[in-house]
């Protein structure tokens, strides 16, 4: 977590060189992160989650937590507030988060943000009463829980090659509008492609029909943009499914 947020660091020094090209893209999400309440969604979550994923270091580094206990008390709040924070930042962007408009996608991310929010509040309200074990016990898995942004991308990395594999007729598709094929082309200079997707002109004047809705194959071996964007996409919901079964499983034992 502390090595991943350090790396994450630039893209909030540069949202509109760092974060575009080297994280927004996945491709297609500069679509919605690049200006209005996405992108504040976005800075706010960036701005505090980073930080938040840095000082955990500290509160479960030994020395501080035996010997600096007021370091690890005022740390431990800062984190807390940092995080409840990048919370709501994430719920700003959730309904476009990897596009909201996939259910799957949304549902899952909605519950990791709030077994997080649970968590923590779980993790204060136990220290409160001094219950150092149930404390400990609740930090850990919420941090674990923060952490599956990591495991859930390296599960999305090796899924993808496989959706796409099976992609096409019969295998997996995923809904955009024609608006996103056309900004996501776009970014790499690329035309519209009319052939693949006639329904989204108008037949009447032949005009792009921008809310068009048109079904997007997930393939990451035809080199075309927005296929590329539904492979990346299509499996994330999957990868984050076996942190969400754990937190049931803590909060229902048995």
């Amino acid at each position: 977590m502390f090595a991943f947020s350090l790396s994450r660091l630039p893209d909030i020094h540069d949202y509109d060189g760092t974060f575009k090209y080297d994280y927004a893209l996945q491709l297609g999400l500069w679509y919605y992160f690049g200006s209005g309440l996405y992108r504040i969604g976005m800075m706010i979550h960036l701005a505090t989650v980073l930080p938040a994923g840095i000082l955990l270091v500290l509160q479960f580094t030994p020395v501080v937590r035996h010997r600096w206990i007021l370091v690890h008390r005022i740390n431990g709040y800062l984190v807390i507030l940092l995080l409840f924070i990048s919370n709501i930042g994430a719920f700003i962007v959730l309904t476009r988060k990897h596009n909201g408009s996939r259910m799957g996608i949304q549902a899952a991310e909605a519950l990791l943000s709030i077994m997080t929010t649970i968590g923590m509040a779980l993790a204060w309200w136990n220290i409160r009463r001094k219950q150092i074990e149930e404390h400990r016990a609740w930090m850990l898995r919420t941090m674990f829980w923060y952490g599956s942004i990591i495991t859930s991308r390296l599960i999305n990395l090796a899924a993808g090659p496989i959706a796409s594999l099976i992609g096409g007729v019969g295998g997996h598709w995923a809904v955009s509008t024609c608006d996103e094929i056309d900004a996501i082309n776009s970014e790499y200079g690329l035309p519209f492609p009319t052939t693949k997707y006639p329904q989204c002109f108008s037949s009447i004047d032949g005009t792009l029909d921008r809310a068009k809705h048109v079904a997007v194959s997930a393939t990451l071996s035809n080199g075309a943009p927005e296929e590329v964007a539904v492979g990346a996409l299509i499996p994330f919901a999957a990868s984050v499914s076996p942190h969400l079964c754990q937190f049931v499983n803590h909060l229902f034992p048995g």
